[in-house]
């Protein structure tokens, strides 16, 4: 937040040049406050815009990967998980507490191992949807570690692969060995689905060291509230209607109100439909409730 203080300064005035520039430099003060209150808030909406809501994350500090679904599909016995940070021979941490993957372990592997998330829940995300993790190889030549990061709305490795959501690279290459990456992949295109899957891959190389997975985060513009996503969920029809209203889901109770929101009928809901027909032509709000919660459709009888 930008503070701004005002100080109030008592003048004695002695002739009209000095009143003159005094004012003049008064203006000029009141000038800068108000650029630097327009500068303000323009870095404000800026960062708001640009500000992001976590809606699932994951940084292994709990060295727990029961939730992941994990796959050694080299057949070598190792895959991710089996050690959670690398420490050198004084027992120095190398890496943070991390999803690690080998390519070494005293002698030459050749990993294809995967990491496959548990379900994300994106229902409430809106706005820019984004997967972020940080990864990090060694610190010596051999940091050559290729890996792929793809993102489905299915768990299953031939969904996976196929999806157009993904990120293939090699790492190290003599560039940022040794330290850590930040990441970011775009997936927007999922928002209004329900859930999502994360899978990291290593595989197509060998003889390096490791490969380190931190921080798995998915974030969006904005949620939507637990009402809004339930009015997303809900539907009511037909709309506009001349006797009866559906229902999509279990309703307990209904309410109508008029326009000016007056109540005008509470009908019984029978097999998800309410009668309206006795209802005079025009418009209406209908208060749904259900065990989920509350939701308001505006409907039209006709």
């Amino acid at each position: 937040m930008f503070n701004v203080v005002f100080y109030v300064v008592k003048i004695v005035f002695y002739s009209c040049d000095l009143i003159n520039v005094c004012i003049f430099e008064n203006i000029k003060i009141i000038v800068m406050i108000k650029k630097l209150l327009f500068a303000g808030a323009l870095a404000l909406a800026f960062n708001s815009m640009n500000a992001q809501v976590q809606v699932w994350k994951d940084d292994f500090n709990d060295e727990d990967v029961s939730d992941w679904t994990l796959y050694d599909d080299d057949g070598d016995g190792f895959q991710f998980g089996d050690i959670f940070q690398i420490q050198d021979s004084e027992e120095n941490p190398v890496t943070p507490i991390s999803l690690i993957s080998r390519s070494w372990q005293q002698v030459p592997l050749t990993p294809d191992n995967w990491a496959v998330s548990p379900a994300i829940d994106i229902s409430k995300a809106q706005g820019t949807l984004t997967l972020s993790w940080i990864t990090q190889v060694a610190a010596q030549s051999w940091d050559q570690e290729k890996y792929a990061v793809y993102v489905s709305t299915s768990p299953d490795q031939t969904s996976l692969l196929a999806s157009n959501v993904q990120v293939i690279e090699t790492l190290g290459q003599g560039t940022n060995a040794g330290t850590p990456v930040n990441h970011t992949l775009d997936l927007t295109s999922f928002i209004g689905q329900p859930q999502i899957y994360v899978a990291f891959r290593h595989y197509d190389c060998t003889d390096q060291d490791f490969l380190s997975i931190d921080d798995v985060t998915v974030s969006a513009t904005s949620l939507l509230a637990v009402s809004d996503v339930n009015k997303k969920a809900f539907s009511v029809y037909p709309n506009p209607t001349s006797d009866y209203l559906t229902f999509n889901q279990k309703v307990n109770s209904v309410q109508v109100y008029d326009m000016a929101g007056k109540l005008v009928a509470s009908p019984t809901v029978v097999d998800s439909k309410i009668d309206v027909k006795s209802l005079q032509n025009a418009t209406y709000v209908l208060k749904v409730n259900t065990e989920a919660g509350s939701t308001s459709h505006k409907f039209i009888k006709k």
